[in-house]
C-alpha cells in the first residue's frame, strides 16, 4: 500500500481549489502527474504495485469532479491548462511527466502544448479532442448506464467495472448512482458537449516530433480507436499502443500494459535528458 500525502491549494481565482495527492518516493526527478478521466478519480492512477512503489506520482484532481473546486471559471480546456501551470509553479516543479485518460488526457496535451520544454514525457490514453463524423463514438451524456457501460469496459460485468460502479442493491441506491453520474459528467459537458471536438488539432503542432505515447483500448466505444490514427498524424513522434480486450477504461482494465508504457516513456525521457 502506497502512502498518500494530500495537499489542498487555493488557486488564483475565487473558489478555485486544487487538490493534489502525492504518492511514491521518487528519485528527485520530475514527478508523473496523473489527470483522471471524465468519470472521476478511482482511488489513484492505474499502476502496477511495483511501479507505484517507486514512481513519484501526483494525482491532480480536476476542479469540479469532487474534492477540487472552481470549474465554473473555465469553458475551454486550454484555459484550465494555464491554471495547471500556475499550480506546478506553486509546487516548485520545473518539469512534469504527464499522463491522463479521456478528458484528463486531452488536458494533459493542452498543458504540454503551452510549455512543451517542461514536459519530458506525455502519455495520452483515449484522449478526446479530435472527431470523426463517420466514427463518432457513443454519446456519454445521452446514453443510459446499461448502454454506456459496454462502451467503457470490455467486460461491463467484470471486476474492474463492478469496482468502479458497484451494482445497486435497491432502487434507492440506483437513484443515488444516477445523481452521482450527473454530478460527475456535468463538468465534462462544459468541454465535450455536444461534440467532443475541442479544436486541439490546431494546436498540436506545438509538440512537434516529441515522443508521445498514445494508449487505446481496441473496444473503446466512447473515443473510437480509429482516432489514434488522427492523433498520430498530428504527432510525428508518437508511438501507439492498442490493447486488445479493453475499452475506454483501458488503463484500468490492463494496468500492466499501461504501466509498461508509462515506464518506457519516463525512462526514455530520463535517458534523453
Amino acid at each position: 500500500m502506497v502512502d498518500v500525502n494530500r495537499r489542498t491549494i487555493a488557486g488564483p481565482l475565487e473558489g478555485l481549489t486544487f487538490v493534489v495527492d502525492e504518492r511514491g518516493p521518487g528519485d528527485g526527478g520530475p514527478p508523473l502527474v496523473w489527470l483522471h478521466s471524465e468519470l472521476g478519480d478511482f482511488a489513484g492512477p492505474p499502476l502496477t504495485d511495483e511501479l507505484a512503489g517507486r514512481l513519484r506520482t501526483l494525482v491532480a484532481h480536476l476542479p469540479g469532479w469532487g474534492v477540487a473546486t472552481g470549474v465554473e471559471h473555465f469553458d475551454q480546456l486550454e484555459h484550465l491548462a494555464t491554471a495547471y501551470w500556475w499550480l506546478f509553479d506553486e509546487l516548485g516543479l520545473d518539469a512534469v511527466h504527464l499522463a491522463g485518460l479521456g478528458i484528463g488526457a486531452t488536458l494533459a496535451a493542452e498543458i504540454a502544448i503551452q510549455q512543451p520544454d517542461r514536459v519530458p514525457s506525455l502519455v495520452l490514453a483515449g484522449p478526446f479532442g479530435l472527431f470523426r463524423e463517420d466514427d463518432p463514438g457513443g454519446d456519454l451524456f445521452a446514453l443510459v448506464p446499461r448502454d454506456v457501460m459496454p462502451l467503457l469496459y470490455a467486460d461491463p460485468a467484470g471486476p474492474v467495472a463492478s469496482a468502479h460502479f458497484p451494482p445497486a442493491a435497491d432502487a434507492y441506491e440506483r437513484g443515488l448512482q444516477t445523481v452521482r453520474r450527473v454530478e460527475v459528467l456535468a463538468p465534462a459537458s462544459r468541454f465535450l458537449f455536444p461534440i467532443p471536438d475541442t479544436g486541439i488539432g490546431r494546436r498540436l503542432y506545438r509538440l512537434g516530433d516529441r515522443p508521445v505515447e498514445l494508449f487505446w483500448g481496441a473496444k473503446d466505444g466512447i473515443v473510437p480507436p480509429s482516432l489514434a490514427e488522427d492523433w498520430a498524424a498530428h504527432l510525428p513522434g508518437a508511438r501507439t499502443t492498442i490493447v486488445e480486450g479493453a475499452a475506454h477504461m483501458a488503463p484500468y482494465e490492463d494496468p500492466a500494459a499501461f504501466s509498461a508504457v508509462l515506464e518506457r516513456a519516463t525512462s526514455a525521457a530520463v535517458s534523453a535528458g
